[in-house]
C-alpha cells in the first residue's frame, strides 16, 4: 500500500495518507489546520522476521535506541 508520511510546514502536525496518484497527493492538505504547505517525510519501513523486527534502517549505526553496538547484526 502506498501510504507516506507527510509533516504540515505551518503547525507541525504529522500524518499518514494513502497517495494513490499524483492528483491526490497535490490536492493534500494538513488535516489540523488545512494548510497545503506539506512536506514528504523520510519513512523507515519494518517487517517481523522470525522474533525480531527487521527495518529498512537494521545495520546502520545507532539504529538500536536500546544498545550501543555499531550493526543490528549483533543484537538478539
Amino acid at each position: 500500500m502506498p501510504i507516506f508520511e507527510f509533516e504540515c510546514k505551518r503547525c507541525g502536525k504529522q500524518f499518514e495518507e494513502l497517495i494513490l496518484s499524483q492528483a491526490d497527493e497535490k490536492a493534500l492538505m494538513c488535516p489540523k489546520c488545512s494548510s497545503k504547505g506539506i512536506t514528504k517525510l523520510f519513512s523507515a519501513f519494518g517487517f517481523k522476521a522470525g522474533s525480531r523486527v527487521v527495518t529498512s534502517l537494521s545495520g546502520t549505526a545507532g539504529s538500536c535506541t536500546a544498545c550501543t553496538a555499531k550493526s543490528c547484526a549483533t543484537c538478539h
